[in-house]
C-alpha cells in the first residue's frame, strides 16, 4: 500500500517553516552570544534599552508624586508586571516597597559600583539636617561621607583626606541631573537556583529626595528574565514570526498555486491514460518544466490514442473480413453434409463446430473494437436502467426465480444503450456460465451525480491476485480451461469497453463469504 505524503503546497510551506525556524535558531545563538559575557553584556543591547525606558518612566513617576505616595506606586508597578519592585539606597537601606531581605553577593555589587560610597560601619547613624538649615555642601570625598554616613566616619587623623569631588573618577552626585542618564547604574544579577534575577536602576534625584540621602536605586526582583515582558517581551517576536510566515504565504500562493494546478491536471491525465483514456489533454500554457511535461504528456495520450484504436480497428476489419469466408465455409459444410456416410458426417460435424467457435471468436472481435469506436457514432441517450436491464435479461433468456431485482423505476442514466445493454448481457451470462445454481442480485442506487450499479453473484469465485486482470483482453483465470468452460476471455473486456465508452467506470471485487460483485458508475441523466 503507498504511504500517503503530503501535497505539493504543504511540502513547500513545510519547507518555508524549517527556514523560518533555522532563523530564529540563528537568532537564538546570537542572543546566546550577546550573553556570552553574563547579563552586563546583555544589558548593553535590547534589554538595557528597555530598562533605561523603564527607569525613566518610574522617574517621571516618581518625580511627580509625593514620598508618601511611592509605596502605592511601587505596589502598583508590582502587580501589574508580575514582580517585586522597591526603592533603596547604599548600601542596602530600603525607602519604598515591601521589605525584602537582600543577598550579600548583590550588597557587594552595589559597593563596588560606588567605590566613593564606603559601606557605614555597624553603629554609625546618618547625620541629621537642621530644620530651617540648607544641607552642606560637600567639599571632598569624605565630606560627603560624613554628611552621609555621619561626622565619626572622618578617616583618623593625619592621614591624607581623598581628593574633591571634582577631578574625582566615577559617578558624582552632583553630576546627576534630572536627565535619565544613558545606561547608568543598570545591572542584572541572577542569583540562586532556580535563579532569581536582581535587576537595579540608578535613577536621577527627584524634588522630594534630598541629595546627602545617597543615590536612588530602582531595584526589581523577579524569577523570569523577561520579568513577564517587562524588560524583553518576546510575543512582538513571535507575531513577527507567524506573521511573515502568513505574509510568505499569501505571496508565495500565486505561484505554489500555478505550479500545484499544473501538477493536478497532469496527474489527472496520467491516471486517465492508465484507465485506458486517451482522449484526455493537458492545457499547455506555461512556458516553463511543467508546461513542456504537458505537452509530453498531450503527445503521449495522442499517440496511445492513436495505437490503440488503429488496433482495434484493425481487429475489427480483420474481424469483418473472416465473416464472409467462415459463412461460406458453414454452407459448404452443409452441403457436403447430405453426401457423407455416417463416419464422415460425425468428422464433419467436428469440423462445423470449430467453425462455429471461429465464427463467435471473429464476431467478439468485432463486438470488441465496436465497442471503443461507437462513441464517435452513436450519441448518448437518458434510459431508464431497470428497463435496459430487464431488456437485457430477456435476451440472455435467465429464469426470473434467478434474479433478485432491486432497482428503483425512476432512475435513469445517460449512456449508449447497445452498449450498456451488451455490458449487462455479458456480465449475466458470465454468472450463469460460472455459478449455475446461484442468485444474481442487481441493485442500483444514486451517488451525486452517477448511478451506482451493483451486480452480484455467490459462484466459486476467482483468486484475489486474479481480480485486476479480470478485464484484460484474452485473459483466463484458468489457463487449461478449453472452450466450454473457459470462453474466450474477451467478454468481460467488452464490458469494460462498453462501460467506459459510456462515461463511466467499472471494478470487481470478491463477494462474502463467495462470489464476485461488479460495481459500475454511471452518468446519472
Amino acid at each position: 500500500m503507498r504511504a500517503r505524503s503530503l501535497n505539493l503546497y504543504s511540502r513547500i510551506l513545510l519547507w518555508l517553516l524549517v527556514n523560518v525556524l533555522v532563523l530564529g535558531a540563528s537568532f537564538w545563538l546570537v542572543l546566546q552570544w550577546q550573553f556570552r559575557e553574563g547579563m552586563q553584556g546583555a544589558l548593553g543591547g535590547v534589554i538595557g534599552d528597555r530598562l533605561q525606558t523603564v527607569g525613566r518612566e518610574m522617574h517621571a513617576r516618581l518625580a511627580s508624586s509625593q514620598r508618601s505616595e511611592w509605596d502605592g506606586i511601587l505596589r502598583e508597578f508590582s502587580e501589574r508586571h508580575g514582580v517585586h519592585a522597591l526603592l533603596m539606597t547604599i548600601p542596602t537601606r530600603q525607602i519604598s516597597g515591601k521589605r525584602v531581605d537582600l543577598p550579600e553577593k548583590l550588597q557587594q555589587l552595589l559597593a563596588d559600583m560606588h567605590p566613593e560610597l564606603p559601606r557605614r560601619p555597624p553603629g554609625v547613624a546618618p547625620r541629621q539636617e537642621r530644620p530651617g538649615h540648607p544641607p552642606p555642601q560637600p567639599e571632598s570625598r569624605d565630606e560627603l561621607n560624613a554628611l552621609l554616613f555621619g561626622e565619626d566616619f572622618f578617616p583618623p587623623a593625619g592621614r591624607p583626606h581623598a581628593p574633591p569631588l571634582e577631578s574625582s573618577d566615577g559617578p558624582r552626585f552632583d553630576d546627576l541631573s534630572n536627565a535619565m542618564p544613558v545606561k547608568l547604574g543598570t545591572f542584572m544579577l541572577p542569583l540562586g537556583t532556580p535563579p532569581i534575577y536582581y535587576t537595579g536602576i540608578r535613577l536621577p534625584l527627584v524634588p522630594s529626595w534630598s541629595r546627602r540621602e545617597g543615590p536612588l536605586i530602582f531595584m526589581i526582583i523577579t524569577d523570569r528574565i523577561t520579568a513577564g515582558g517587562l524588560f524583553f517581551d518576546v510575543t512582538p517576536w513571535l507575531l513577527g514570526l507567524f506573521g511573515a510566515m502568513a505574509m510568505s504565504a499569501l505571496l508565495w500562493l500565486p505561484f505554489v498555486s500555478g505550479i500545484t494546478r499544473s501538477v493536478r491536471a497532469n496527474m489527472h491525465a496520467t491516471e486517465q491514460i492508465a484507465r485506458g483514456h486517451f482522449d484526455v489533454r493537458v492545457p499547455e500554457n506555461r512556458g516553463d518544466e511543467l508546461g513542456r511535461l504537458s505537452h509530453a504528456v498531450n503527445q503521449m495520450a495522442a499517440q496511445l490514442d492513436g495505437i490503440v484504436r488503429g488496433q482495434k480497428r484493425f481487429l475489427g476489419d480483420i474481424a469483418h473480413e473472416l465473416c464472409s469466408p467462415m459463412a461460406r465455409m458453414e454452407m459448404s459444410l452443409g452441403i457436403l453434409e447430405d453426401r457423407l456416410t455416417d463416419s464422415d458426417a460425425l468428422r464433419l460435424a467436428d469440423a462445423r463446430e470449430e467453425l462455429r467457435q471461429m465464427s463467435s471468436l471473429v464476431h467478439e472481435l468485432l463486438a470488441f473494437s465496436r465497442s471503443t469506436l461507437a462513441s464517435a457514432t452513436k450519441p448518448m441517450e437518458d434510459i431508464p436502467l431497470l428497463s435496459l436491464i430487464d431488456e437485457a435479461i430477456c435476451m440472455e433468456a435467465i429464469p426470473p426465480q434467478k434474479l433478485r431485482l432491486d432497482v428503483p423505476a425512476d432512475v435513469v442514466v445517460r449512456c449508449i444503450p447497445d452498449l450498456l445493454r451488451r455490458a449487462v448481457g455479458n456480465i449475466l451470462r458470465n454468472a450463469c456460465l460460472h455459478a449455475p445454481e446461484s442468485t444474481i442480485e442487481i441493485s442500483a442506487s444514486r451517488h451525486g451525480d452517477f448511478v451506482l450499479l451493483l451486480m452480484a453473484d455467490h459462484g466459486p469465485g476467482v483468486p484475489e491476485d486474479s481480480l485486476p486482470r479480470l478485464f484484460e483482453p484474452f485473459y483466463r483465470v484458468d489457463t487449461s480451461r478449453d472452450r466450454q468452460t473457459g470462453g474466450s476471455g474477451l467478454g468481460l473486456a467488452i464490458v469494460k469497453t462498453c462501460i467506459e465508452t459510456c462515461a463511466g467506470q467499472i471494478s470487481v471485487r470478491a463477494n462474502e463469504p463467495k462470489g464476485l460483485i461488479f460495481e459500475m458508475q454511471l452518468p446519472r441523466a
